[in-house]
């Protein structure tokens, strides 16, 4: 009874979890940034990088001396053999076995690099510049993952303006439909104008369920951006707007070529360049190194006095490549040959990054005149709609005209969802390429 009454329980706890999972989660576009930023798995992905590169660096440090201890157990040997001639004349040879190793030794050393024409030093500065590239491209992934949400967020709230839209197209088909089908009942609309009506209804049905299932799938996408397990229904407050921005075209180009974190990448990708440049040639300088040992060595295994022989050196090592098959002059051409591809590239990112800048300003002012258009044809296609509906009761126009007026209100709705979405899109990517937030104003 009592194992029964646990598993009533547990049942119990188990349903109120699954309930309580099944809740929808309503999100604000900052709750949605935050819990991207938190529980994105490729933005994780790059933090761990960051953290892989400062790890990276420690194993640079070149220009500190190694220590190490190691330990010799001799197994087996073959001894030198000499021949000693007779001591009298007749007499036989004698032969002695010299040897001249320890079974046992254990050696202390200390290697100091003095002098590698800058190879270590060069190597350090470079894994601090890869360190420093993982914090730039951390940022430029926390500003696209922000860009994405914002752009998915965003697309939600189109598709809900949308659906409402297409909705209200559909009730207004339907009443159609419903006045047409009275004045067919009472002679006053032929056959033809209620089979008109019928299609129009039918004809609504497509873009509604067009609609309602890239719903699902961008409340999908934007679950799993911000990092939400599989099956929470995601939903987004407010509603779509814009807000006047006042943009300065050069102003957003300097920002842009200074904050830019692609440009910064490419920079710093010149300045490695030029590190192992200077590590190529390098290789055609001596190493000098000080090495020091301290050996202790014994036939015997035994820790007693006088058993263990004790000795050391104190060495200056000089190591300078005489040819290497002109390894180092390739590698140097190659270098030279990098360095000069990446100053091409980093004069094509200025250029297209000006065009950028450029196109999306313009984009932004020509949307924000779509808007103010837009606005104004949607209140224009509803007083056409209602004047054609009165026309089409007194029968002065034909059921195709008065269909004619929804299709254009619908399309009116559409043409200004799609340049608010447009314009505020642009205004992301504008603050992501430019680094500045932009703040409303007159235009």
């Amino acid at each position: 009874m009592k194992r029964l009454l646990w598993i009533l329980v547990v049942a119990f706890l188990a349903a109120g979890v699954m309930a309580r999972d099944a809740q929808p989660v309503e999100l604000t576009l900052d709750q949605a940034i935050k819990m991207a930023f938190e529980n994105n798995t490729g933005f994780e992905i790059q933090r761990q990088e960051l953290r892989m590169a400062k790890f990276r660096l420690r194993q640079k440090l070149g220009f500190l001396p190694t220590v190490s201890l190691s330990g010799i157990k001799n197994l087996d040997e073959k001894l030198m053999i000499l021949e000693m001639p007779p001591m009298v004349p007749g007499g036989e040879p004698t032969q002695l076995s010299l040897d001249f190793t320890m079974d046992y030794e254990f050696t202390f050393q200390i290697v100091q690099p003095v002098f590698t024409g800058g190879k270590i030093w060069n190597a350090f500065q470079n894994a601090r510049l890869d360190v420093t590239l993982s914090k730039e491209k951390l940022a430029a992934g926390r500003d696209e993952l922000e860009l994405n949400v914002k752009k998915t967020y965003h697309n939600l709230l189109v598709l809900r303006a949308l659906h409402k839209a297409h909705q209200e197209a559909r009730e207004l088909a339907e009443r159609n439909l419903k006045n047409v089908s009275d004045r067919n009942e009472l002679g006053m609309a032929s056959r033809y104008d209620l089979l008109r009506a019928q299609l129009s209804l039918s004809a609504t049905e497509p873009d509604l369920l067009n609609v309602e299932k890239l719903l699902r799938l961008t409340r999908e996408n934007l679950r799993h951006v911000v990092g939400l397990p599989p099956g929470t229904q995601v939903r987004v407050s407010g509603e779509l707007d814009y807000r006047k921005i006042k943009v300065d075209i050069p102003e957003m180009i300097a920002a842009a070529l200074e904050n830019r974190t692609e440009i910064r990448q490419l920079d710093l990708e010149k300045r490695k360049a030029a590190n192992l440049l200077k590590i190529a040639y390098a290789a055609f300088l001596p190493d000098i190194s000080l090495v020091a040992q301290y050996n202790y060595r014994s036939n015997n295994f035994r820790f007693v006095e006088g058993n263990w022989d004790d000795y050391y050196t104190i060495n200056l090592s000089f190591n300078l490549p005489i040819f290497s098959g002109m390894k180092r002059s390739g590698q140097v051409g190659e270098l030279r040959v990098l360095t000069k591809a990446l100053r091409l590239r980093a004069e094509e990112l200025d250029e297209a990054t000006r065009i950028q800048v450029q196109n999306l300003c313009l984009t932004m002012q020509q949307e924000y005149q779509n808007i103010m258009t837009g606005e104004k044809n949607v209140e224009t296609a509803k007083e056409g709609v209602r004047i054609a509906e009165l026309n089409y009761k007194e029968g002065m126009i034909t059921i195709l005209e008065l269909n004619a007026s929804y299709n254009s209100l619908t399309r009116a709705r559409v043409a200004r969802l799609q340049a608010m979405y447009n314009y505020t899109v642009a205004a992301a990517e504008l603050e992501k390429l430019t680094g500045v937030r932009l703040s409303g104003g007159e235009q």
